[in-house]
């Protein structure tokens, strides 16, 4: 039997005119929740329309996406109407959307708004606990997939922008059912350890779905209570998740995350330069300005003729200096006249001349001054101290 071989173009080409002939599939509105979308910058829309049993990629161009009087957003409820075809060269299946109405929102979207709303009721999004990033940081953390092009983005602007900066990678997942606590487990590394001044926390774009773990509530708190500040960089520009409302600054992109926390070493350098030629003026106009002022107080009369100047300084110097000299020697003798005569009071109540006059001074054997015959007994050594020395004697008799 010969063989009828049919090229893959054909195949493809054969397909799309059966769907285009099909009355039902030319004219078509579906239900289901936007999934998967984004807005390219030429204004077509891509998203992926799904129900719990299903799902379709759609796309619907610039033309009709500015009828839309909404933003088309992840887990919205819609019902779209277009037709379905496919699109030869790659020969994949897709509706051509040209009208969209909201049907409602979806369950993951409504999740997302009570969280939002609750943790916003508690404080957690208010400005006032918001972490000042530091402006030059000197060691950067980032928590992310190690493989993910997140990752490497952010490598790439650090790289351009200052590679002095020490940067400490926390690898987690980034979606699924473990990204949640790997998330919490490096944030909370990371503030135990203390080795960064800011911490990068984030992935790239994807649905609301693969971005879910960045809404849960436990990592919301989580990051709340970082002594760390926390850059969150989560998807795209368009993407918004918990952890961006809680944490202190948002970024629309890992890359734009990078470009705020790494500061630019040449701008940071030019600066410098700046200030160096700022202070350089500074000083050398001051130093101009004293120049000036002292060849003006130089250009003055009395400097003309220093020499008399400095010599008439000098001769009032010298009768100063004489005054002086003459003022500190009449206190000394006053001051020493003084003393000689207190000197000679003291002496008149020296017990030593009382001893010159024949009396004695009598002690107990511990020092204690005896002036009674009641304070020894019998037996004690006294000490009987004489103009030129001590006796050493024992009580033999008292009368």
């Amino acid at each position: 039997m010969k063989r009828k071989i049919v090229a893959v173009s054909e195949i493809n080409r054969y397909v799309s005119r059966l769907l285009e002939e099909d009355y039902l599939l030319s004219d078509v509105w579906l239900s289901g929740e936007v999934s998967n979308c984004k807005y390219h910058q030429s204004g077509h829309i891509y998203f992926t329309i799904k129900d719990p049993f299903g799902s379709l990629n759609a796309v619907m161009f610039a033309k009709d996406a500015a009828t839309l009087d909404f933003i088309l957003k992840e887990g919205l409820k819609v019902y779209v109407r277009g037709r379905i075809a496919l699109y030869e060269k790659t020969g994949q299946f897709q509706c051509y959307v040209w009208e969209i109405e909201k049907q409602g929102q979806g369950t993951l979207y409504e999740q997302f708004e009570r969280l939002k709303g609750k943790l916003s009721d508690e404080g957690l999004f208010d400005p006032h606990y918001k972490k000042a990033i530091p402006t030059y940081p000197s060691k950067v953390g980032i928590i992310t997939s190690a493989t993910g092009a997140a990752i490497q983005d952010i490598l790439n602007v650090a790289k351009r922008r200052n590679n002095a900066i020490p940067l400490y990678i926390y690898p987690t997942h980034v979606q699924g059912e473990y990204a949640t606590l790997e998330l919490i487990a490096a944030i909370e590394r990371a503030n135990k350890e203390k080795l960064v001044d800011v911490l990068i926390v984030g992935r790239g774009g994807g649905s609301i779905e693969d971005l879910w773990c960045f809404n849960d509530e436990r990592l919301a708190r989580c990051i709340f209570a970082s002594e760390i500040p926390i850059v969150s960089a989560v998807g795209h520009e368009i993407d918004f998740t918990i952890s961006d409302f809680v944490s202190d600054l948002r970024a629309p992109t890992p890359s734009a995350a990078a470009e705020l926390v790494i500061p630019d070493k040449e701008a940071y350098l030019m600066k410098l330069e700046r200030s160096r030629s700022l202070l350089k003026h500074h000083v050398e106009k001051h130093l101009q300005d004293e120049k000036i002022r002292l060849e003006r107080l130089l250009s003055r009369p009395v400097y003309k003729n220093k020499e008399k100047y400095f010599a008439d300084l000098r001769i009032t110097l010298d009768y100063k200096v004489e005054a002086l000299t003459k003022g500190f020697e009449k206190k000394l003798a006053t001051y020493n006249t003084t003393l000689n005569t207190r000197i000679g009071q003291l002496e008149k109540l020296s017990p030593l001349l009382t001893l010159k006059r024949g009396y004695s001074f009598t002690t107990t054997e511990n020092g204690k001054v005896l002036t009674s015959i009641e304070q020894v007994e019998i037996g004690n050594a006294i000490h009987v101290e004489v103009t030129d020395g001590v006796l050493y004697a024992k009580v033999e008799k008292k009368g």
